[in-house]
């Protein structure tokens, strides 16, 4: 896979602290790409979200079959919440998002996984054939994007806010970028799902979780940072100046994994 960037993403740089306009060139580089990462690294969670990051980071490696079963479960979200213009995937990795896009879309990924491009393997290019194409990617933090405001039509962010060090300022941050007629889309597992309540293996896995945890077993402690009911995810879209406009339940997941559709409020 090849990262450049388009010259409209190099258009509207600026800087992830201050947001003041500026060139490409002042920012860092990491591997190849531009790199605007920065953290808080002395509040209180960092050091969970940072352990969490190098697990997911780690877990990048599926196999082909994986990939298309998550097309498969994926395909109907995006055939009702269709999105087009200038879309930033944020946590979007390789671009994965792209296969659901239309080829006029203006797409660019930002993540703090700085190597996620490095692992397009040929498996996956097959079940998404966009990862053979260039993609638009800076490696930054949900929390402070190097992007000017107002330059967006829509933002994605797809298991990420239940990840992120702090969602209140992701989602700050995110309508920040938004245009005043753009729209947020966020994915997430939601505690409880659509009724409110577990479902039963689901309750006794998370009883368990942490006695396997503390015994070692390290893939069964639980990374997320933010563990949402769909009351919790309505209060803090709400809460950060949007206002719902859609719910959609995911098929594939019996009612526990929601997207929710938002507008800025006026």
């Amino acid at each position: 896979m090849q990262v450049c960037l388009d010259q409209w993403v190099v258009n509207i740089f600026a800087d992830p602290i201050s947001k003041i306009k500026i060139a490409s060139s002042a920012l860092e580089m990491t591997s190849g790409v531009i790199d605007a990462r920065r953290y808080l690294p002395n509040t209180i969670g960092f050091m969970e979200w940072k352990e969490g990051q190098r697990f997911y980071e780690q877990w990048q490696q599926r196999n082909a079959d994986d990939y298309r079963r998550e097309i498969d479960g994926v395909r109907p979200v995006y055939d009702h919440i269709p999105m087009h213009g200038r879309i930033l995937d944020v946590g979007g990795g390789i671009g994965t998002l792209r296969h659901f896009l239309s080829d006029d879309a203006e797409y660019l990924s930002i993540d703090p996984f700085v190597d996620c491009w490095k692992y397009s393997t040929s498996e996956m290019q097959s079940a998404y054939p966009c990862l053979t194409k260039p993609l638009n990617f800076i490696a930054a933090c949900a929390e402070f994007l190097p992007l000017e405001a107002r330059a967006f039509d829509c933002v994605h962010m797809r298991s990420v806010l239940d990840h992120v060090h702090s969602p209140d300022l992701a989602l700050l941050e995110a309508r920040r970028v938004l245009k005043d007629s753009g729209k947020l889309v966020v994915g997430l597992y939601v505690d409880g799902g659509k009724s409110g309540y577990r479902p039963r293996l689901r309750a006794l896995k998370e009883a368990v979780r942490p006695f396997l945890a503390s015994a070692g077993l390290k893939r069964y402690k639980d990374h997320h940072i933010f563990h949402p009911t769909f009351i919790d995810l309505e209060r803090i879209v709400h809460d950060n100046g949007f206002r719902v406009v859609d719910v959609y339940w995911q098929p594939q997941w019996q009612d526990q994994v929601c997207y929710v559709t938002a507008q800025k409020s006026t």
